[in-house]
């Protein structure tokens, strides 16, 4: 399994470690917010996977975590998971988290027993304008990512796709879940971004309903 890329320290993608990231390329979905727009189609990954080990290796002492983000990484189900499987038995002191879209979900059923942290992304109650995946497929993903050891749902606040109308759907739809990340929808096209006082307010909506949620930059 090889990567389109690496972000070499981040402190933010695996709470509270220190991790190493890693990035696919190509995504099934056509988000116009998309914050990795460069990664939405298929690139030639030119990472390869023991220059991957052999740096992780050399700085062992360094990470805490190992992350794998997109693009969406279930479009490579069975080779990452092998990845992942080599990665669990070199590096077993290691926390592994991936990122996911939530469009397959035997992909993250998969995953059970080889990461301790799955994040699932929910869009909008409703799919259809950027992408072939049923809400009812996002819901199984859902249910998939309550069964890991850690998880984390988030929401990026798009207007025209998270409205303050549905925040009580939302908050119904997400209830007893461990972590939930509300994000900041960052402008890329002329679609202005919630006031902060809007997504402090969601917060505090879904903080009796959630085990945590907070505001995440």
């Amino acid at each position: 399994m090889n990567f389109a890329g690496w972000r070499e320290v981040s402190m933010v993608d695996y709470p509270g470690k220190i991790a190493l990231t890693l990035f696919t390329s190509g995504c099934n979905f056509d988000c116009p917010y998309c914050h990795n727009a460069e990664l939405k189609k298929k690139v030639e990954h030119t990472l390869k996977e023991d220059t991957v080990f052999d740096f992780i290796d050399y700085r062992r002492r360094v990470y805490d975590a190992i992350v794998v983000t997109g693009g969406e990484p279930s479009l490579y189900s069975s080779e990452l998971i092998d990845f992942l499987m080599r990665l669990r038995e070199s590096f077993p002191e290691k926390l592994l988290k991936v990122d996911t879209n939530g469009s397959n979900p035997d992909f993250i059923d998969r995953l059970y027993g080889v990461v301790e942290f799955v994040a699932l992304d929910i869009k909008a109650l409703d799919y259809s304008s950027f992408s072939n995946t049923s809400f009812y497929t996002i819901l199984e993903s859902l249910e998939a990512v309550k069964h890991f050891l850690d998880y984390e749902i988030r929401l990026t606040m798009y207007p025209p796709f998270i409205k303050e109308e549905d925040f009580p759907k939302y908050i119904k739809l997400l209830e007893g879940v461990k972590r939930v990340a509300v994000q900041q929808y960052r402008p890329v096209d002329s679609v202005q971004p919630y006031d902060m006082s809007v997504l402090e307010r969601f917060v505090k909506m879904l903080k009796p309903h959630v085990q945590q949620a907070y505001i995440k930059f």
